[in-house]
């Protein structure tokens, strides 16, 4: 999934509704196959705006200017060559009714998940909870989603941590964090903390690197442990070729929950 997209329904799902940025945004999505072809002064025609509002909106939501962000509309599914992407391994899969193989891939990595799961990390990232008080977690997409679901079901236990769609201030955020603050990282990959996947060709990403929080992840990549500025990881299996991490990730973070709210009642908080 392309940048502009991601960039423009994160919008959609926290603007006020009656702003004028949600509007240029529900004009962008509505239109969405029709931008790479139109003008600014045509699209501002579209959204009832002017072309100055427009080329303000582009800049607002991190592109250089409404060319730059023309450029990243087209959509193309497999535009860097990933076959593990949502569209080429779940759906295709799905559409050529090889439902068994879905279960089963879902069921064999749940399976390896309970018979490997390393309760020692755990333990150390719960214990990491009732320590910081500032606390996040981010990821990407789906991962997100997951980092989504973690923050209700701490807040459940009582303890509120801070989580974003938007990868501009994903990246503000995990720059600016300091020695007192724990960020959570959900990256099935590992690319997460090392590329901006959503940009052409996957440049380098360096606000984790230079990022002074503690930085704890929860991936599939063992690789990521290796990285002197991951403090510490929870590496889960990940042994069939169907992308099942949206499913792992809700038993990690159940068992996270769990211990947490052990270590918390076991220290009176």
């Amino acid at each position: 999934m392309g940048l502009l997209i991601v960039r423009l329904l994160t919008l959609l799902n926290t603007e006020d509704s009656h702003s004028t940025v949600f509007h240029v945004a529900e004009t962008l999505v509505e239109h969405y196959d029709q931008i790479a072809d139109l003008s600014i002064g045509d699209m501002a025609m579209l959204a009832n705006v002017s072309k100055s509002t427009m080329s303000k909106f582009a800049r607002k939501i991190g592109f250089d200017d409404y060319y730059d962000l023309k450029d990243s509309a087209p959509f193309v599914e497999d535009r860097f060559n990933n076959r593990l992407n949502y569209l080429t391994n779940i759906v295709d899969t799905l559409e050529k009714n090889e439902l068994d193989e879905y279960f089963s891939a879902i069921q064999e990595d749940i399976d390896t998940l309970r018979q490997s799961i390393d309760k020692a990390a755990i333990d150390r990232l719960a214990q990491a909870l009732v320590r910081y008080h500032k606390v996040a977690a981010f990821g990407l997409l789906f991962s997100e989603s997951a980092a989504l679901d973690f923050q209700y079901k701490l807040a459940y236990n009582g303890k509120f941590i801070f989580t974003c769609q938007e990868d501009l201030k994903q990246e503000q955020y995990v720059r600016e964090a300091g020695e007192d603050t724990l960020i959570i990282v959900f990256t099935n990959s590992g690319n997460y903390v090392q590329q901006n996947q959503l940009l052409p060709g996957w440049p380098k990403k360096n606000s984790f690197r230079h990022s002074r929080a503690h930085i704890f992840a929860v991936t599939a990549n063992p690789e990521l442990a290796k990285l002197s500025y991951i403090e510490d990881t929870i590496v889960f299996p990940h042994r069939t070729s169907i992308q099942t991490h949206a499913f792992l990730y809700q038993i990690i973070m159940d068992l996270i929950v769990a211990r947490y709210r052990h270590f918390a009642l076991k220290n009176g908080n």
